[in-house]
């Protein structure tokens, strides 16, 4: 959600479709693959043997090799800084059921994040599984049999501004810092990291329908990216205007996800989930932020870092409070069609939510003369008279 990485990379996510008999989780209605289990099995398998003090090189080195794997590694790549070397190394120590003294990789922010993830998240989740492996079967084997996971995808494609193919890849998987993600067209729902986090009371056990409304969630990702990345094609975006860009692109892709599937239209569903109510708390002071970024990013663009810096409370769910309360107002005057439209164009975001600011649920209002400057980003014309 950081930089000007491929925003396609920034998407989180999971699969759908099931066959319960045969264990796997069955092609939908779009032609859907079944899921990829290979690495959250071999994950299973390698945690027994940690627990039981037996776990060898080579059943470490087989995980890492599994497409899976590479994955989640990626995932803490987009917004932090990690390496393969340090991921075996956090992984060796936690089989051992201890934390690894692992330096960042590189000067920066985002390193530092990296090795903040990867000790404080994904090694306490091993250590903890090592010993709730019976827990982790129930869960694999409950979600295998999710009849209703192919929904997602109808789901998702509800609520997309403009018809889109979605065709992705779908993967189970453990050991991740984020719950899922979506990478290109590769989607994945870490088991794992869903399960600890549920035990510590920082998010609620799924009920079938809130499974699917998680991976169309990501799904939605997939074909929002798409729908922008048309969109981008179609503008002039000097580097500064990109960096912008890419902000409201991350605020718009979580927020809308969030509010209109994992909230069914509604912030007050939204308040009553664990993950989600502590940053809805927080936006009356993202708001001023996330004004604060986008003209800092128009008069500059700002170093990589210094980008990381701003947009770090934005980080975990930031991003879906955010641009979920800035809908949710755009949507209660405008109803969904007028939400629709301001998610066919992003630059529009802080000039319809000035308009509708009356029905938020958070009283502000971004500077009207950067809500312009935001509506015409990439504006050829623009850029030509400001350059004259």
């Amino acid at each position: 959600m950081q930089t000007a990485r491929r925003l396609r990379k920034h998407r989180l996510a999971r699969w759908f479709a099931v066959t319960a008999s045969a264990g796997l989780l069955a092609a939908s209605a779009c032609g859907q693959a079944a899921p990829d289990f290979s690495q959250a099995e071999t994950m299973l398998r390698l945690l027994r043997s940690c627990h039981d003090n037996k776990a060898s090189i080579a059943e470490v080195d087989h995980f890492i090799s599994l497409p899976g794997t590479d994955l989640v590694i990626a995932q803490q790549n987009i917004s932090r800084r990690i390496t393969a070397k340090q991921y075996r190394e956090m992984l060796q120590a936690a089989c051992s059921g201890k934390i690894a003294d692992i330096k960042p990789a590189e000067p920066g922010a985002r390193a530092q994040k990296g090795v903040t993830g990867l000790t404080q998240d994904v090694a306490t989740s091993i250590i903890w599984g090592r010993d709730h492996i019976s827990l982790l079967e129930s869960d694999l084997k409950e979600l295998r049999g999710n009849r209703s996971i192919g929904d997602a995808v109808p789901l998702a494609r509800k609520y997309l501004p403009q018809s889109i193919s979605l065709a992705p890849k779908l993967y189970v998987v453990m050991g991740g810092r984020a719950g899922a993600a979506a990478i290109d067209d590769q989607l994945y729902f870490d088991l794992l990291i869903t399960a600890w986090r549920v035990s510590r009371g920082t998010a609620a056990h799924l009920s079938p329908q809130q499974v699917v409304d998680f991976f169309a969630h990501e799904t939605h990702h997939l074909g929002y990216g798409q729908i922008l990345d048309q969109k981008r094609a179609s503008l002039n975006l000097n580097p500064a205007e990109s960096q912008a860009w890419n902000f409201l692109v991350a605020t718009m892709m979580e927020g809308s996800a969030t509010l209109l599937i994992n909230g069914h239209e509604s912030l007050a569903d939204l308040a009553q989930q664990p993950d989600v109510k502590p940053y809805l708390a927080k936006v009356p002071s993202l708001l001023p932020a996330m004004q604060d970024i986008l003209r800092h990013a128009l008069n500059g663009p700002v170093s990589e870092e210094d980008y990381a810096e701003a947009t770090t409370p934005f980080l975990d769910m930031g991003y879906h409070a955010t641009g979920a309360t800035l809908l949710a107002a755009i949507e209660k005057k405008r109803g969904l069609a007028g939400l629709m439209q301001v998610m066919a164009d992003p630059r529009q975001l802080l000039a319809a939510f000035n308009d509708c600011a009356s029905a938020s649920t958070v009283p502000f209002q971004f500077d009207p003369a950067l809500a312009q400057r935001v509506a015409h980003l990439g504006d050829a014309k623009v850029n030509e008279m400001k350059t004259k």
